[in-house]
């Protein structure tokens, strides 16, 4: 009699209870697709106001099938999941598992093979009313074996709501394999950066470095299209810092400031967030640099050839010319002092390189996107200088007399003044050169701005020592200094001969400003440029008076005022001009350059040319009219529809440094041939009409071939 009792309590409270049983829903449908099973599981029987749960959609795909990481590598879709909760829920990110690299030909991809659990956390409202809590999803993933085949499945489950949440005895199991399959979260110190086509991504903490050691270590970058997937770069260590070194991906276009990155052994796997770096600092970890420059310098031997190579063929092109001109006539008139001149021609060259790239690295480490020849995007250096050049080519043209100043430059005979005019022709050499990007040059500095500033100085120096060696040579060697002509009355018409240089490079100086702060002020300065010629010629009458009056002197600093207030009034009034918008009328063939437009471009299948230029560049016009602006160019472009996109750096433009550095330049010219399905090609920095056609002809080669 009492076991009948107990039995008919244990049933009434079991038919008590089932109203909540039977609501409970801890397990969805398994939905059947091709190659894959999925189901929706919950971890609680029933939810609490104010609580959180787990839920998760398992993925049962066939064997030899995978489905997808959140960044899928190479190829594949990341599986999603689209939540339906009742107002006020909040469904958390997924929680991925520890991703498995797979290689299929050429290509890696990143997923998971087998019975796969994305877990999500599920919050409920604190102010949730209703007797039971559904939860509804979409999931759409890729499965794929030598093929792939998306598929979705929607699932719901409705849970009771009561005082106490309570676990689902049956999905103990399945919820531990779960979490075994995540990995470790840790907030460990990384941040990664994106220089001249590689990411380096820098992560510091002890276990990491151990992690490093191992040969089966390998970081999963989160971000799709920001790595190269099927190579594994290069990993280094220093101390407790592990660098990893990765190509940037060709479909590159973006990414966020945060990425998730998941480093794994055979024994370990972490998953961190790493920062991206600002552009043009460099990369830091917790405040604190922590760029390892074993690499750097191992490349730094290079690096220096290449800046002395580039520094030679500087003398060579055209922005150099007449500071050469002068520096001849200097050798010329130097004699037994020739060694001596080219010594402080060289300090002048060497430490005006320094100079420069001191101020460049320090503005880059600001964020200033900055590159070699900023100075001459400002248009005061720009008027100033044309100015300068007036003023030297009168003093050349022997209108006034002015041996110990800054306008005889390289022109003085007197051995007093000869190491500071030296001097000064070095630093009017390097201020004239910046606009120049000669071969070899460009990827020296795009080496260095990326580099500590010791390496990147030495690199700058050694730039300098070849721009000044052709005169170290002649003055070190006699034999070669004997070849140079003996002094005599010709050396005086040869100076004035070398004025010619001086106010045409004044007038492109005109020009350049004219481009930068509009026709309005340019008159102004070519005001100021009369001006001061006036004042050097009056000047140059006294200095033949025996005795110079008063009311002269008074009439000089007079011309000299006005010539500064007009050129007051020219940087006063400057203003960029419309045209320089780079709108394009039915004469250009060109259109302006944006990431944007390029991207589209490339997106569409059209092949483009891009040329990034700079109306200070006298190597980029050069090329431009003798190489692009042709009419057999523009019918080669027209012949196989190629986009022309122009880049104008005449003022200080951040997206354009960005994309030279790309490109590991720091300068323009810059030329790149985009053709579908094939890496970019950087062609060479002077150009001809058969370069542009020769490099066309193997794009459209290469693209015939299977």
């Amino acid at each position: 009699m009492y076991l009948l009792r107990r039995c008919l309590a244990h049933l009434v409270l079991g038919f008590c209870a089932f109203p909540w049983l039977a609501q409970a829903q801890v397990a969805s449908a398994i939905v059947e697709q091709p190659q894959l099973r999925a189901q929706l599981l919950s971890e609680v029987s029933t939810v609490t106001a104010g609580d959180s749960f787990t839920v998760a959609v398992k993925l049962m795909p066939d064997q030899g099938w995978h489905t997808y990481w959140i960044n899928p590598g190479d190829s594949g879709l990341a599986t999603t999941l689209a939540w339906q909760l009742p107002s006020g829920s909040e469904a958390g990110a997924i929680q991925w598992p520890i991703a498995h690299k797979f290689r299929i030909g050429p290509l890696a991809n990143y997923g998971f093979e087998g019975d796969t659990y994305l877990l999500t956390d599920i919050s409920v409202p604190t102010d949730y009313a209703a007797n039971d809590f559904t939860v509804a999803v979409r999931a759409d993933w890729l499965v794929c074996e030598d093929y792939c085949i998306p598929g979705f499945a929607e699932f719901s489950l409705t849970l009771p709501v009561t005082n106490a949440t309570t676990v689902a005895p049956n999905h103990r199991e399945a919820f531990a394999t779960a979490r075994a399959q995540l990995p470790e979260q840790a907030d460990w110190p990384a941040a990664f950066d994106i220089q001249a086509k590689q990411v380096t991504i820098a992560v510091q903490h002890g276990d990491v470095a151990l992690m490093a050691q191992d040969p089966s270590f390998y970081a999963f970058v989160g971000a799709g299209e920001l790595v190269e997937h099927a190579t594994d770069g290069t990993v280094f260590v220093s101390d407790d810092t592990v660098f990893i070194q990765r190509p940037q991906n060709t479909f590159y276009s973006g990414v966020a400031e945060q990425i998730p990155l998941l480093l794994v052994t055979d024994q370990r796997a972490v998953l961190i967030t790493a920062n991206q770096q600002a552009q043009g600092q460099e990369l830091m970890v917790r405040g604190q640099p922590v760029v390892d420059t074993t690499e750097a310098l191992m490349a730094l031997p290079l690096m220096l050839l290449f800046a002395v190579l580039g520094g030679l063929m500087l003398n060579l092109m055209p922005c150099v010319f007449p500071v050469l001109s002068l520096k001849a006539l200097s050798l010329a008139n130097s004699g037994d002092q020739r060694l001596s001149h080219a010594l402080w021609y060289s300090a002048g060259v060497i430490i005006s390189f320094l100079a420069i790239a001191a101020v460049l690295l320090a503005l880059r480490a600001t964020g200033a996107a900055l590159g070699w020849g900023f100075q001459l995007q400002n248009p005061w250096l720009i008027a100033a200088m044309s100015l300068l050049f007036v003023a030297i080519g009168l003093n050349l043209s022997g209108l006034y007399q002015v041996a110990t100043r800054l306008m005889s430059l390289g022109s003085s005979s007197q051995p007093q003044h000869g190491p500071r005019g030296s001097f000064a022709t070095g630093v009017l050499a390097v201020v004239v050169a910046s606009p120049c990007t000669a071969p070899f040059m460009g990827v020296a500095l795009g080496f260095a701005i990326v580099q500590p500033p010791v390496v990147a100085l030495s690199v700058f120096a050694a730039l300098g020592f070849g721009l000044a060696l052709p005169f170290l040579l002649i003055a070190w060697i006699p034999a070669l200094a004997n070849r140079l002509p003996r002094p005599g009355l010709w050396m005086e018409r040869f100076k004035q001969w070398m004025a010619i240089p001086m106010y045409l490079t004044a007038v492109w100086l005109v020009w350049v400003f004219g481009r930068q702060a509009g026709v309005d002020s340019m008159a102004l300065l070519l005001i100021a440029a009369v001006l001061l010629a006036t004042m050097l010629w009056w000047l140059g009458l006294r200095q033949l008076q025996p005795q110079p009056s008063i009311g002269g002197g008074l009439l000089t600093l007079v011309l000299m005022s006005l010539s500064l207030l007009a050129l007051a009034a020219a940087l006063q009034f400057a203003q960029t001009p419309s045209s320089k918008a780079q709108t394009a009328d039915s004469q250009q063939n060109w259109q302006p350059w944006s990431a944007a437009q390029l991207a589209d471009l490339q997106q569409s299948g059209q092949p483009v040319f891009v040329n990034m230029t700079a109306d200070w560049c006298i190597t980029c016009l050069a090329n431009e009219k003798v190489a692009l602006d042709t009419n057999a160019t523009r019918a080669l472009f027209e012949q196989h529809n190629i986009a022309y996109l122009k880049g104008d750096w005449t003022l200080q433009d951040p997206a354009i440094t960005e994309y030279l550095s790309q490109f590991s330049r720091n300068g323009v010219p810059l030329y790149v041939l985009y053709w579908p399905g094939q890496e970019p090609q950087v062609l060479p920095q002077l150009l001809t009409p058969a370069i542009v056609r020769e490099r066309i002809t193997q794009s459209i080669s290469a693209a015939s071939k299977p």
